[in-house]
């Protein structure tokens, strides 16, 4: 290599740029991204640890409440997550993520007590705010528009794969020996770890893109900068506020429901470790994971807002059943239900922000405000649905209620769909990504 070709070299690790190596192929980075996907469905064990805090550590309903409420209400920390992504190089951000998100998951296993274990989930799910501006960034990187949709549905589709398997065999080894969680949580950090790393080459190896410098400086006004640019994105952008809107209202029958589950599946109908991951979890996962790639093409010809409104609309069966349920087949029979309008939900909760966000740049920023929403609905709906169970005694109204909200969202997103144009149509120009004007949306026509 000739001496220009080194300086040249030089100067593009300077300013972040893949010099002299080159980009892998499509189907090459499709498979890396699939094996990533899987080993963080595997190992993110989130779902598990209401359960656990139920019969490992005798939580109350409220204390149930508490951990349930925990991974959307710190979703709220997304918006300043995007902050920090902006800043750092993306392998210090994702080492950071997994210091901060799967390490404290690790340390369940070394918990001996309820507070313990709530305050390693608390920290973790910090940590896994920032995990949807980064996933935002990868997909409007690595994949077209045009095949995005079902780009996202394959990498999907691995996902609910590894949890489906984790699932399963969790299920019933914690059934037959309780104390598991003490090796498996460990296990699944270390593990984790391993696919950051394959990450974090997939990266490095896709097609190159210059970073953005921009100015690092902090101050206290820097500190609620974020909050301040997601109201005026929201005032700005017309579309994307009605969209969090509709969600919104998806997310508080969702919540409603995510609150009381734990409690339900324990108290009235005695469930076992085994019992509640077979019957929610993985029979959820299988049941989205077979309409996964029907609902991805249905997003690249029908879009995200009337993709979520079928699915919302698919949904309001869900809490019906899980009313009506007197047995193990009852919640399994829900979870198909609710698995099969998750697919759709997939599918609108991710590409609908990066679509709608407009050029890659701003596609984090309106990731991250998605996310933050999602903190929004945590904190006010899961307590609102364990207080509704407690004032009446029964899990019937909260029930009731979130059905009737998933209708209502149903029909917001479809309304929002016919009063303005197609995606496609609506779509603003290509900017460039070192654009300072990306920071800030401009009133949509």
């Amino acid at each position: 290599m000739s001496p220009g070709s080194h300086q040249g070299a030089w100067l593009g690790r300077q300013l972040g740029v893949n010099v002299g190596r080159a980009p892998l192929p499509p189907g090459t980075l499709l498979m890396g991204h699939m094996a990533f996907m899987c080993v963080l469905a595997v190992t993110n064990l989130a779902w598990l640890v209401p359960i656990l805090a139920r019969l490992q550590f005798a939580a109350s309903d409220w204390q149930t409440t508490l951990v349930t409420s925990s991974v959307p209400a710190f979703l709220m920390a997304s918006i300043f997550w995007n902050d920090l992504l902006q800043r750092w190089t993306l392998r210090r951000y994702l080492m950071l993520l997994w210091l901060l998100s799967v390490f404290p998951l690790g340390c369940i296993g070394l918990a001996q007590d309820y507070w313990q274990m709530l305050a390693c989930h608390v920290i973790s799910c910090a940590g896994m705010a920032g995990w949807a501006p980064a996933n935002g960034v990868l997909l409007k990187r690595f994949y077209p528009d045009a095949i995005r949709g079902r780009a996202y549905g394959i990498l999907s589709m691995m996902q609910l794969a590894g949890g489906m398997g984790a699932a399963y065999f969790l299920g019933l080894w914690l059934d037959n020996h309780s104390g598991a969680f003490r090796i498996f949580f460990p296990a699944a950090a270390v593990t984790n770890l391993l696919g950051i790393t394959l990450l974090l080459w997939l990266v490095r190896r896709a097609r190159p893109r210059v970073r953005r410098l921009i100015d690092t400086a902090r101050s206290w006004r820097a500190l609620v900068t974020p909050l301040l640019n997601m109201g005026s994105i929201l005032r700005a952008d017309r579309r994307f506020l009605k969209y969090e809107l509709a969600f919104m209202t998806y997310g508080a029958a969702f919540m409603f429901c995510e609150a009381l589950l734990p409690v339900m599946a324990t108290d009235r109908l005695g469930m076992h470790y085994e019992e509640f991951a077979h019957s929610t979890q993985f029979t959820r996962s299988l049941a989205t994971l077979l309409l996964m790639m029907p609902m991805g093409w249905l997003m690249d010809r029908l879009g995200p807002m009337r993709t979520s409104a079928i699915a919302f609309a698919m949904l309001s069966l869900y809490p019906v059943l899980l009313a009506v349920a007197t047995s193990v087949a009852g919640v399994t029979l829900a979870s198909v239900v609710f698995g099969f309008g998750l697919a759709g939900v997939f599918m609108g909760w991710m590409l609908g922000p990066v679509t709608l966000a407009g050029s890659a740049g701003r596609v984090p920023q309106y990731v991250a405000i998605h996310a933050t929403m999602v903190g929004v609905r945590g904190i006010l709906f899961q307590g609102l649905s364990m207080g509704c169970y407690k004032l009446t005694g029964s899990f019937t109204v909260p029930f009731v209620a979130a059905a009737l909200a998933f209708l209502w969202a149903a029909v917001q997103m479809w309304r929002l769909h016919g009063s303005i144009e197609p995606v496609g149509a609506t779509r603003q120009p290509a900017r460039r990504d070192s654009d300072q004007a990306d920071a800030q949306p401009k009133a949509r026509r």
